[in-house]
């Protein structure tokens, strides 16, 4: 199957989707096969291997999902671990992935630092492959609670891991180092390196250098891993086929300018290249350039014969057929998928370019056209500007940024850590660097949001994108490439209009935990509004307990769900009330997305926070808008009418902050909806009297089901039919209170949950529709 290796790689990657996904993928396989006999690409012989294949690894896809399961109950309590990797200390939490020595399963081990004396203890002394004897809880990882959010626990069974060990003590009189092993010893190895570079290189070119060194990237700044996300220049992070090209060539070179002879240096590189993939921590990028690099070398020494393609389809077959999961990661499928696209596209495009620059152009179009679908789907939008990002980047990466940092690490060493003039000079080129990341980074409205694409949508790209190369490789001539070149534009083009114009509507009471949060997407791109945007309350804390990057409900929940969703705009964002557990996320939200007017309450008293949204909104050019009782819109056959607050007082006294919300009724999907905010019972009865013939289908149960609302006169006038409480998992104040719920139950009231069913959907065309949970 010499060159044709390709189809064997197809082959498994169908087998393993059969196996995972759909049986109905078997039919897609069967029909593959047939056309490429007819067509004589197959001998009947190769047809007959790649059936084999296929049935292989579906069996090693079936056999992996059988064994991939706990041989833990749960009710465990005291644990004899071995750290599998460093500890990874980010203020009061440490988190780290540990083995139980008895029963060989990997675990999530989390523990809460109880004092900055502590934290500097482990930190300097917990180490990996350390054995320790502690007491803790096993929980259960969190799911998704969110339509197309990331599950943590699909992401840690995917690796073999099904429970969290919630530690009580880590005491390090109870760990010692027990057992050595070459693997050991090469991680201890990385460890010391990651320390040594944090202690003697500067601030900005620290981070870096783990990361193009080790692997690394915990070490980072948030604000610039953010900053390279947007522009599209994240993976010159990470370690890559171009890095380890140039240390396998660099340490070649060395070998021969020392009189090792080609042969010798060829076997040192065969044993050397795969402690480096245990080094830098085994990503899928690296694992794939190494074994790629070493199927070469092994090929070269055999006087073998092999074609790129063939080398890149055999690592892929033994990879899934090793780690069949693998297939779900987001790193595998970009890595394999450019690199492919660069090995069957880029020799035969570059050919017709004489100017390097326009060459890395071209290079850097390819690998961002074969990585579309790929960040639809994990990240739902792609950058406009990540082509000329990393035309500049590219270049002064691979040949100025990577090869300097790895020369002064070497240097460092050598001179026992005296390379500071030099290191201070590199400073001042990777702060120029971020800087100009940041600045690109802010250009407004330089991201493509298109969601997460349907299956039928991904089936397109999957057409077009190739389509569009094989019109580029074969074009001869302007008029064939420019035609070709309209296949990606159609596909993402076909995307937008199926978004955008849909003819289905949603109501989503996202999942944010202890807050409000309510998209409301009406059908034909008719306007998008969003209703609070949950957030926590902050308490202040002592410095060392501080995250690096601490979770933020608006830029970690909210504007995830919306850009998976399609969603760039927001026509009208209210803003209930000034309490945190609504406003929280809203600066995420104005920053990420393009908020046409922001709505708050003309009720109780502008809150420090509140003023401070207003000034980002101003920055923002959103248009700022105190709402009332009497404002109206309506869009074709949806209507909304605010019906509260009556301005600065409520019934001749002063309002709080809660009877202060803005109450907001809409007639949409055939239902009337009241979003109530955190109303209380004053409020309500305001609210009651003031429009007595007020009759809805859908209440959203007001202040989280606090027993200070939803009272019985309230319930008795609105007659809801459906009540959705947004709060907390176990939250601390009880809420939903049981008398809101007695009440509920004695009108008849069915309740949607979203600490109890995740996020709440409701889909309508014209004016029916269907409610949907998250969670079973």
């Amino acid at each position: 199957m010499k060159g044709r290796w390709i189809y064997a790689a197809a082959a498994s990657l169908l087998g393993n989707l059969t196996s995972f996904f759909h049986p109905a993928i078997a039919v897609i396989f069967f029909l593959l096969a047939l056309f490429l006999l007819k067509r004589n690409i197959l001998a009947k012989k190769s047809a007959g291997i790649l059936i084999m294949i296929y049935l292989a690894l579906f069996m090693r896809c079936e056999l992996a999902a059988e064994h991939n399961r706990t041989s833990l109950d749960g009710n465990e309590s005291e644990f004899e671990i071995t750290m599998k990797e460093s500890a990874k200390i980010d203020g009061d939490l440490l988190t780290v992935i540990i083995e139980l020595a008895d029963k060989k399963e990997k675990l999530a081990a989390r523990y809460k630092i109880k004092t900055e004396t502590e934290k500097k203890v482990l930190a300097d002394h917990l180490g990996t492959g350390m054995t320790c004897r502690v007491t803790g809880t096993l929980q259960t990882p969190s799911t998704s609670t969110n339509p197309n959010s990331f599950s943590y626990q699909k992401y840690l069974n995917h690796n073999s891991i099904f429970w969290i060990l919630e530690l009580e003590q880590l005491n390090l009189s109870d760990c010692s180092y027990r057992k050595s092993s070459p693997t050991l010893t090469i991680l201890k190895i990385r460890e010391t390196g990651i320390q040594y570079i944090l202690d003697h290189f500067p601030e900005q070119t620290a981070p870096l250098a783990i990361a193009l060194i080790f692997g690394d990237r915990d070490f980072i700044d948030q604000d610039t891993i953010v900053s390279y996300q947007k522009i599209g220049i994240i993976h010159l992070l990470a370690i890559s086929g171009l890095h380890v090209g140039m240390l396998a060539g660099m340490f070649f070179l060395a070998g021969i300018r020392a009189g090792i002879t080609r042969e010798k240096m060829t076997s040192i590189l065969l044993l050397v290249l795969p402690l480096y993939a245990v080094l830098t921590g085994a990503a899928p990028s690296v694992l794939r350039a190494v074994f790629m690099m070493l199927l070469v070398l092994l090929a070269k020494k055999l006087k073998v014969p092999i074609q790129l393609t063939d080398v890149i389809s055999i690592v892929f077959i033994g990879y899934l057929f090793i780690s069949p999961y693998i297939i779900y990661n987001a790193g595998f499928q970009l890595s394999f998928a450019v690199a492919l696209s660069l090995i069957l596209s880029a020799p035969i495009i570059l050919k017709r370019f004489s100017v390097s620059y326009a060459a890395i152009l071209a290079v850097s179009f390819v690998c961002q056209m074969a990585a579309i679908p790929i960040l639809l789907w994990h990240f739902y939008e792609v950058s406009y500007i990540s082509i000329i990002a990393n035309l500049i980047f590219v270049p002064l990466y691979s040949s100025i940024i990577l090869p300097v940092v790895l020369i002064l690490f070497i240097f460092d060493l050598l001179s026992w850590g005296n390379a500071d003039f030099l290191l201070n000079g590199f400073e001042k080129l990777i702060g120029f660097l971020n800087w100009i990341a940041e600045v690109l980074s802010a250009i407004p409205n330089s991201t493509l949001v298109l969601g997460r694409p349907s299956l039928i949508m991904l089936i397109i790209y999957l057409l077009l994108i190739p389509a569009f190369f094989a019109g580029w490789e074969r074009s001869k001539n302007k008029k064939v490439l420019i035609k070709s070149g309209v296949l990606p534009m159609l596909a993402i083009l076909i995307d937008y209009l199926t978004n955008v114009f849909t003819p289905a509507g949603e109501i989503t009471f996202i999942d944010v935990g202890q807050g409000d949060s309510i998209l409301i997407k009406l059908p034909y791109g008719r306007g998008n509004y969003l209703i609070d945007a949950g957030g926590a309350l902050m308490f202040d804390t002592e410095d060392w307990r501080m995250r690096r990057d601490p979770y933020d409900t608006g830029k970690d929940t909210v504007v995830p769900f919306l850009k998976s969703k399609g969603i760039s705009k927001i026509d009208k964002f209210f803003l209930t009330h000034g309490d945190m557990d609504h406003i929280g996320g809203a600066s995420a939200v104005i920053r990420e997305m393009r908020v046409k007017s922001v709505m708050f309450s003309k009720g109780a008293e502008i809150s420090k926070a509140e003023k401070e949204l207003i000034v980002q909104a101003k920055l923002t050019k959103s248009d700022i808008v105190f709402t009332k009782a009497g404002d109206s819109w309506s869009k074709g056959d949806y209507a909304f009418q605010v019906l509260s607050p009556f301005g600065d007082r409520l019934g001749g006294v002063y309002t709080g902050k809660n009877d202060g919300s803005t109450v907001l009724f809409a007639k949409v999907g055939g239902l009337n909806w009241l979003f109530t905010g955190d109303l209380e019972e004053k409020g309500e009865s305001q609210l009651i009297r003031s429009y007595p013939n007020l009759k809805i289908d859908v209440l959203k149960i007001a202040h989280h089901g606090s027993k200070t609302s939803t009272t019985d006169s309230f319930l008795s006038a609105v007659k809801p039919r459906i009540a959705v409480i947004s709060a907390g998992r176990n939250n601390r104040y009880g809420h939903p209170h049981n008398d809101v719920m007695g009440r509920l139950r004695d009108y008849n009231v069915q309740v949607l949950r979203t600490d109890k069913q995740g996020a709440v959907t409701y889909v309508f065309k014209g004016n029916s529709g269907t409610f949907s949970v998250q969670l079973p």
